[in-house]
């Protein structure tokens, strides 16, 4: 494998350019998921669950039907009646599990789980008539942590599965029980903890979905960092065909991944939508957010051996593994395979086993919280690097000095057979050292040591992989009927010469609008302000595909990828018809300044700027 630098220098790319997108934003004119006006929208309240596992023994809504302004409401029985449990990616035995959009079966298995949905003229009117649903439980025993809920006597959290673990599987890449016998020394760790924890995005979920019953349509509004996948999951689960729901989503405020979740509610509401005649609005509130919006795994590490050498050389690592996947498996299984990218860390192992188990408890679900899967299997890695270090008197920077991958080793094929591409980290770590003056630092901290003050100093290495592939998921469900990653890219000219471009990615502030012009006009040789790129993403004009978004680092990869694909095209239609005009070469034609050139003399304006009258030919 070669890696060649293609870089070139860019009049736009790279550059700090002013973004597109702050103008409008700064000013107030930003379109976030609440701010969308439609006539006659009614708002929805959740009546949620204050047990973490009971069964629902009965729903009484007669003195909600009395508060002003409350129009109608959505029950357990009525989504199972209406709808199939939300698409699986897992096989055997999370495949017989049942989400829907309210909890079924007649039990509750977290709290904060959605038990009725209740529509009103107004927010206050749904939030009062959602407090006056009185729903009577049976509590039933919960379990809320991992290493019990794996026990043969833990309650189910599903009946109809029997037992809580969704996944079992190992992962076994060298030789580990030959690198433990080798090694020096075998340090160990009976038991870490990588606790739970959610993602906090400057705005909360908020959804509107519209019904339109002349054609069958639903349009569903918000932030939703997967257009395609929330389509198709609505779709599935309200038995309706997916081209007919329109997803729009403009502006949002941050996801972190936790809006992946969003067709959860989305679901419910196109229900009542389509039950009330009405379009029909939920604004998360923060404690929603944070109890039921999804959360990061929860990881226990068990078991964990590292066989070392006496002289530091790392050879191997194995751990058993418990993920505590909440309630329901609704991004699992990639979860218990995502970690496998970067199973190296930033270190040469040669050996490395790993027990993974994916466990139910009745906890809120998990979601692919920023950096999904990988950081926990990371932070082990550092943990147990740090506690090797400390164990045979290693400094810990030495220590990581000595077992990093070199930089004269990239391309660098990991255990499992991943490539990265490139990297120096022992500079990295070098630059950072030198930045906090490691070596005076360590004094520092010795001589403070024995004056009742402790500084401390951690080490910490990490790296991470791009975007997903999707087809990994069949190493844990073969039948999985997807795989792989695509984005769409449309990029287009107008009458005027405007250059307009839609990518398939959605934008949560990292400045999309700005980037994709900058790449557009450096490839089409215009200006800057003569690209138009369209904000958010419209599944009726939007250039989609089914893992279109913005999600697991993916924009820079597929998305200006297909940015790129689509305006090579367009680059060349422009050389066609300018050659044609200027008798000339497609090859010939050069791309520049808002010209066609046909060097020495001969150009046609492509962009017309201010002079949006005439085309001219100079021969």
């Amino acid at each position: 494998m070669t890696l060649t630098d293609t870089r070139a220098a860019k009049a736009f790319t790279g550059q700090a350019m002013p973004r597109k997108e702050d103008d409008r934003l700064l000013k107030a004119q930003g379109e976030f998921g609440d701010d969308t006006p439609i006539a006659h929208l009614a708002y929805v309240n959740f009546v949620r669950s204050p047990y973490a596992h009971a069964r629902i023994t009965s729903i009484d809504v007669s003195a909600a039907e009395q508060v002003d302004g409350y129009l109608g409401c959505l029950l357990p029985e009525e989504a199972e009646a209406l709808t199939d449990g939300f698409m699986e990616l897992q096989g055997p035995p999370a495949d017989v599990e049942v989400d829907r959009c309210l909890t079924s079966l007649g039990k509750v298995r977290f709290v904060g789980e959605a038990v009725v949905a209740v529509a009103g003229e107004t927010r206050e009117a749904a939030r009062d008539a959602a407090a006056a649903v009185l729903v009577e439980y049976e509590p039933l025993t919960a379990v809320a942590d991992a290493r019990e809920a794996i026990k043969h006597d833990a309650p189910a959290v599903h009946d109809q599965i029997g037992h809580n673990i969704a996944w079992d599987g190992t992962f076994d890449y060298g030789d580990i029980d030959f690198a433990l016998d080798q090694a020096d020394h075998v340090i160990e760790a009976d038991e870490l903890h990588f606790h739970r924890s959610s993602a906090t995005p400057l705005e909360c979920n908020a959804i509107t979905v519209q019904y339109d019953a002349g054609v069958e349509t639903f349009t569903i509004i918000g932030g939703c960092a997967q257009p395609q996948v929330t389509t198709l999951m609505v779709a599935a689960a309200l038995r309706h065909s997916a081209e007919r729901i329109r997803i729009v989503s403009k502006d949002f405020g941050g996801s972190f991944g936790v809006k992946i979740g969003m067709y959860v509610q989305a679901t419910a509401l196109a229900l009542l939508s389509r039950k009330l005649g009405r379009p029909m609005r939920w604004t998360e509130t923060r404690t929603e957010h944070h109890l039921t919006g999804g959360h990061c795994n929860e990881r226990w590490f068990r078991n964990v051996k590292m066989a070392v050498q006496s002289d530091g050389t790392v050879l191997g690592l194995s751990y058993d593994a418990l993920d505590d996947i909440g309630a329901y498996t609704r991004y699992e299984p990639l979860g218990a395979v995502i970690w496998s990218h970067v199973t190296n860390a930033c270190y040469q192992l040669s050996h490395l086993k790993v027990r993974f188990r994916t466990v139910y408890t009745n906890k809120g679900p998990v979601l692919p919280v920023r950096g999904y899967s990988r950081v926990q299997h990371l932070w082990l890695v550092e943990r147990m690097m740090d506690i090797a270090a400390h164990e045979l008197g290693f400094d810990p920077v030495e220590f990581r000095m000595h077992n990093y991958i070199k930089p004269e080793q990239y391309p660098y094929t990991t255990v499992n057979g991943c490539v990265y591409d490139s990297g120096n980290l022992p500079l990295s770590l070098s630059k950072a050292l030198d930045l906090i003056d490691y070596q005076q630092a360590r004094q520092l901290q010795a001589e403070v040591r024995g004056t009742g003050k402790r500084i401390g100093i951690g080490i910490g290495s990490t790296l991470d992989s791009g975007t997903n592939n999707f087809g990994q998921a069949r190493i844990i469900y073969e039948h999985l009927p997807f795989g792989g990653n695509t984005e769409g890219g449309l990029v287009r000219m107008g009458a005027d010469g405007t250059i307009f471009a839609v990518t398939g990615g959605v934008a949560f502030g990292q400045g999309h609008e700005t980037t994709v012009a900058q790449v557009v006009s450096d490839m089409l040789g215009v200006g800057y302000d003569d690209v138009v790129v369209h904000r958010g993403a419209d599944s009726s004009l939007s250039a989609q595909t089914g893992f279109s978004g913005s999600y697991a680092s993916q924009f820079a990869v597929t998305g200006i990828g297909a940015i790129i694909n689509a305006t090579r095209k367009l680059a060349r239609e422009i050389r066609l018809v300018a050659a044609s005009v200027l008798g000339a070469e497609p090859d010939d034609i050069m791309l520049e300044g808002g010209f066609a050139n046909n060097p020495p003399e001969r150009v046609l304006r492509v962009v017309n700027g201010q002079d949006r009258s005439k085309v001219r030919v100079t021969r």
